[in-house]
């Protein structure tokens, strides 16, 4: 489905517009990962804060224990946390360990492209820490920040109550037995083979699902849609 979605020409929150100025509402988020929506409060600064310093290099820099610091206090607890150059290498690390369930993999709040590996342990691990550029790591720091600050004040209760007599039902009730929902993510659970003709339909409609079907899509906060769009996406998750 990835070809048929047309040149981005910018993005904002969770709506994503063409060249020509055609607005859609970004539901994919990169599986989730820009789940506080694109251009987050201070990322794009703390990146350019650390290129103005001239630290592009892959050397040890300050950024690496505040992203430690900062995934501990994401998860709450007290662990052993890890940083690899890739998060390929640290699905690596993770199939070298499967018998030890207190080692997993964190995907940080950040576009893939600028994603370092982390990865969190309950012991320490006979692992070192791998090279990554300081620019990469100031964005995520503060990208962690963020969520952690979101998780707190972003609510999708809303999803759930329904609306009045005349507005569309409840998520649960639109989603049926059609998709699974954890909010904010969903999950279709039709067969793969209809998910092309339901992307299209919600392309169509102003409204980008995951294009990889084994993905979630994702719902923003309940107040960060217009009543409108939120009857949009009711009505097309309904009628799927």
């Amino acid at each position: 489905m990835m070809n048929k979605i047309p040149e981005i020409s910018r993005a904002r929150g969770y709506y994503v517009y063409t060249a020509n100025g055609k607005r859609y509402l970004d539901m994919a988020l990169e599986g989730g990962r820009l789940i506080m929506g694109h251009r987050q409060k201070g990322y794009a600064l703390a990146m350019k804060n650390a290129i103005d310093k001239g630290i592009l290099s892959c050397y040890p820099s300050p950024y690496a224990g505040r992203l430690k610091k900062a995934v501990k206090e994401l998860l709450g607890k007290e662990c052993f946390v890890y940083l690899l150059s890739s998060e390929e290498r640290a699905r690596e690390i993770l199939k070298q360990v499967q018998d030890d369930a207190s080692v997993q993999t964190l995907l940080l709040p950040v576009p893939a492209a600028f994603a370092p590996g982390v990865v969190v342990s309950g012991s320490e691990l006979s692992l070192e820490d791998e090279s990554v550029s300081p620019v990469i790591l100031a964005g995520a720091v503060r990208a962690v920040y963020n969520l952690i600050a979101f998780k707190k004040e972003a609510d999708y209760s809303g999803w759930e109550k329904g609306g009045k007599a005349d507005s569309c039902k409840s998520l649960t009730e639109a989603c049926g037995d059609r998709w699974e929902v954890e909010l904010p993510y969903i999950f279709p659970l039709f067969e793969p083979d209809k998910y092309g003709a339901v992307w299209n339909a919600s392309f169509e409609a102003g409204i980008m699902l995951s294009p990889d079907y084994d993905k979630p899509s994702v719902l923003p906060p309940y107040d960060e849609l217009a009543e409108g769009m939120r009857k949009k996406v009711l009505k097309l998750l309904a009628e799927c």
